[in-house]
Parts: C-alpha cells; structure tokens; sequence
C-alpha cells in the first residue's frame, strides 16, 4: 500500500515501485489516492477534487486549495501538491499490467474526508454564483446546519463525509464509474477499496439530514446505525457494478469490536485489512473475527507490516511509533500471519510481552481462527505523513519489503511451533540465512537498480582495547575513525585498536556496492586500552558523554 495523499508520490516513484514489487513477486499495488490532505486522481466533471483538493496553499477559506500539512509550506509545491492526470493513471495501470500487477485504488470514506469536503464545498459556491443552485447541490458531502462537534485522531474537526445525504452516494457512484472507465481494457477494476476507518466519535449527532432517517423505511433506529448504513449503501453501489469491496478493518465493524453481518454486504468478495493489533489494546483478534464472519482478510498488522515505523527505537531514525517502538528488517521476516497471537512480542513501552500475556494460559482471551481459507494474504503499508521524497520512500521501504515477499510467498516451518524456545532457536536459524542473503546477494542487486535501501549502522563494542563489530546483514563493510571522520579505515570484526587516551570513535556501515554509507554511530573508548574492566562510575560518565553528544548534535 502507498499512500499518495497525505504526500503525492510521482507517476514515476510509482513505476520505479512496481519495478521492485515484479522483482520479488508482490502481485497487488493498493493505492490510498485520498485522505484529509489530499485528493489525487482526476475525475472528469468534477474539477475542483484535484483543483482544490489536490493543492495546498494558504487559503483560510480552503475555496482555492487546502490548507498546509506536513510537508508543505504556504505556497503550493510538491509534494503537498500534486494528483495524477487521467493519462496519468492510466500509465500507471498499463505499467502494472506489464508487471502482472493488480491495482486496487482506495478512496477513503467517510472518515478522512477533509480534502473532497472542501473541493465539493468550492464546487458548490462556485456553480451558486454562476447562478445554477440545483447543481450546486449535486454532491456537496456535508449537512451545513449540523452543528455537531467532534475532533478525529489526526485532530480535524470537518473530515466526516455525511452518510445520510443522497448528494453523497451520488459522488461515490460518479468517482466508482470513472474508476471503472479508466480501468477498463487495461488492468479492469475488481475492487473498490472505500477505507471507511476512523470515523470520529461524535459526528452527524446533529444532524438534520440524519434525523429525518431515524423515522424512515432504511431502517436506521440510532445514530450508531448511521455507518453500517453507509456501508451496506457502498455495498450496493459496488455491487450493481459487479465490483468486490474492500475497506479498513474497522470499516466493517460494528462499534469497533463485532463485524457487520456479511449477508448484509451484496458484494461477491468483501475484504477487511485488519491493521489495528496493538496488542495491549485488546484488539488483536479482529483478524480472526472477521475471517470467521466470512471476509476475506488481507494480514495489515501494524507491529510488523507499517513500514512508516522506524527500524529502531534511536531518536536519529525517522518514523512513527504509535503501534509499535519499531520495526525493524528482522520483524516483518518473522512475522506468522496464520499463527497470529505468536506474533506478541513488546507493548508500546517497551515491556516484553508472549502470547500468554495477550491470550491468557489457556487461550481465553482470544479468538480461534476457524476459516482459515478467508485469510487470503498479506500486505506492506508505506504511510506518507513523514515521506517527503523517494530518498525517503525508498529508506523507510527496503530492505522491509523484501522480509514482507518471503513471508507472503513462503510459510516456514517454525510459524506453526507453540513451543517459544525452539521456535525463536528455529526463526534465529532462519534469519542468519536471509540476513546472508540480503548481505552478500540481494542488497547488491538493489544498487543495481538504483534502489536506496536503508543501509543499517553497524553494532559496536570495545573490549580490553579491541573493536568488535557486527552489522545486521554480514557482507556488509564497517568503516571507522579515530580522528572525528577526517579518515576511515575498514574495521576487522575484531579489531585491535591502540588509543592513548578516551577517545570518540564513529562508526558505519558501507552498502554492498560501496557507494553509499549508514548514519554514523559513535562509541566511547575508555581512557586506557588495558585489560583492567571499566568501574562502574566510568560506565556512567560514558553514558553521560553520550547523552550530550547525542543532544548537542541534535541542537545543532
């Protein structure tokens, strides 16, 4: 999944994209083309989504463009500009189709509908100036007497796309159509994503749009029903264009924890991408739930499949954390889609966690997977939010999506293990044969292509006057000085070092064509290179002289 809404990614980005996915084999590109910061995919004859709702500036009123996010400024640019042409799209299609790829498009609905609110409402303002109310009204997204209050979690407090308006439905069958056509003959359109996560608590309260359902033949009885109503409304207008459906786990969940009946869907296939499994949010077993419902499930866990995460928990890696501190290459390699609850390995602090901690000892507090034939694959998710260029996107992505390709096409032994010892012995194994791989194979076949993975900075200890060094993936070269960078020298795994004095060594690791090098790390030798172990007050003053060499670059 990339996400080309919160910041655009070129057509080009996108080919490069599915160059890497055809190498190792990952046969469907989700593409999240909306979201509050952006809409970015032209619809013929409804100009203003991507006149308006593609742009950012500074426009307070948000009639000319949508205001400023992260990464961008007050004029508009990219990446906070920017959509894809008709043509546009198309090439991108026919790309895939090359590549034996499927495009799945997303348009996220009714949460996260900040950027088509406001394109519609510019729409409207300017057809009722041009004299021409009646089409004005045509798909505006918005009851604008409700004066319900509400605030999402990315903090807006005007993203939720009103589900009681026909005005609404009217957009989604006038975007699906256009979907289709451009689709057609090329890469046809099988399914429609809708996302339909994250709609704020609180929204359409008051309504009058609503109101006027509760006493109508729908069948809506309060406003918790409002959403299973737009759902089951996405269904059939999907349905009638012979399309399958697919939405965000908890777009098809009832509250947030029971799945809607699926018998209500009409669609032949309905999939859920079960993504939310922060596993001390006793929300893990949504997953199971909803294949056991009778949707197909794509595995979306964020602990190990949210490549906007940093690869460690250092205040020098870029990236999000909120589900887990941070995922690293290792992760997303050992990572058990059918075997779900062994996948629990730390909370959000930090603390260890097994699949007791979650399950309870005898399994109680989790769900059974009982039809196993509804869990249908995997995916990677590149979030945008922090991804300002492809230097960036391609960092945050490899060497991840690689471990993400062998979890999706091969099923190890040790993932059905129970017992915890001999499978973590087992997945130890394993990874010292990928990490090999990647190291002295793989990585070098991604320089070939251009490809700027994530270089991983390399471990370090000094010990009775020697340097010993590892790094993640062996093959790689660890380089290090002695005189703050001025020369580099390459380190031996146990390297003998003669110093005088304490002294900063910095450290990194060179990719495996040589041209590129990690972030430095930087390693405090003791002030003597003798046998004698370092006391424990010495042991807190280099973790001391750490901490501000850590800040005092920061600073600057």
């Amino acid at each position: 999944m990339l996400d080309v809404a919160r910041n655009f990614h070129s057509k080009e980005r996108v080919y490069k994209l599915l160059d890497s996915m055809a190498m190792y084999k990952l046969n469907k590109l989700h593409l999240h083309l909306s979201d509050d910061e952006g809409w970015r995919i032209e619809i013929p004859g409804l100009e203003e989504l991507t006149e308006v709702g593609a742009k950012r500036c500074h426009d307070p009123q948000e009639l000319t463009c949508i205001l400023p996010f992260l990464g961008s400024g007050p004029a508009q640019s990219p990446p906070g500009s920017g959509f894809y042409t008709v043509e546009d799209y198309r090439d991108i299609l026919r790309y895939a189709t090359d590549r034996h790829i499927e495009v799945i498009p997303e348009i996220d609905m009714p949460g996260h509908g900040h950027a088509a609110i406001k394109a519609m409402e510019a729409r409207r303002q300017r057809l009722l100036a041009l004299g021409n109310a009646t089409a004005a009204e045509e798909y505006v997204l918005v009851d604008r007497s409700d004066p319900s209050q509400y605030k999402s979690i990315q903090m807006y407090t005007d993203n939720a796309i009103n589900p009681c308006m026909a005005s609404t439905y009217g957009l989604i069958a006038r975007v699906l159509q256009t979907l289709i056509d451009l689709h057609r003959d090329i890469n046809p359109l099988k399914t429609y994503h809708f996302g339909g996560d994250e709609v704020a608590k609180g929204a359409w309260e008051n309504s009058t749009e609503c109101a006027s359902l509760f006493e109508s033949p729908f069948g809506v009885i309060d406003h918790k029903d409002l959403k299973e109503m737009f759902v089951r409304q996405v269904s059939n207008i999907s349905a009638q264009f012979n399309v399958d459906l697919a939405a965000w786990e908890d777009g098809v969940m009832e509250s947030g924890s029971t799945p809607y009946e699926r018998s209500d869907l009409k669609n032949t296939n309905v999939y859920a991408y079960a993504w939310d499994n922060v596993w001390e949010w006793g929300v893990s077993g949504r997953a199971y739930k909803l294949a056991n419902a009778g949707y197909k499930v794509v595995m979306a866990q964020a602990t190990h499949l949210y490549f906007d995460h940093p690869y460690e928990p250092d205040p020098l890696e870029r990236g999000l954390y909120w589900a887990p501190r941070y995922t690293d290459t290792r992760k997303t390699f050992g990572f058990m889609p059918e075997n779900l609850y062994a996948n629990a390995d730390v909370a959000r602090s930090g603390d260890r966690l097994t699949r007791e901690d979650v399950c309870g000892d005898d399994d109680e507090d989790c769900v059974t997977l009982e039809k196993n034939e509804n869990i249908i694959g995997i995916q990677g998710h590149l979030w945008s939010e922090l991804v300002r260029s492809l230097e960036i996107a391609e960092y945050m992505m490899f060497p991840r999506l690689l471990a993400l390709a062998e979890r999706a096409w091969h099923e190890a032994p040790w993932e059905s293990e129970r017992d915890n010892v001999t499978r973590k012995d087992s997945i130890d194994r394993d990874w010292q044969r990928f990490a090999n791989t990647l190291g002295y194979k793989e990585l070098r076949r991604l320089d070939r292509n251009k490809i700027g993975y994530r270089v991983p900075p390399p471990g370090a200890i000094i010990q009775n006057g020697r340097l010993r060094t590892n790094v993640a993936f062996p093959g790689l070269r660890i380089e290090f000085s002695v005189d703050q960078g001025v020369t580099w020298c390459q380190a031996a795994p146990d390297q003998e070092l003669h110093l005088s004095r304490a002294s900063r060594i910095l450290l990194r690791t060179r990719s495996a064509d040589g041209g590129r090098t990690s972030r430095v790390v930087t390693v405090l030798a003791p002030p003597s290179t003798s046998t004698a172990p370092v006391t424990q007050v010495s042991f807190y003053l280099m973790v001391v002289l750490n901490i501000i060499n850590l800040y005092s670059v920061n600073i600057i």
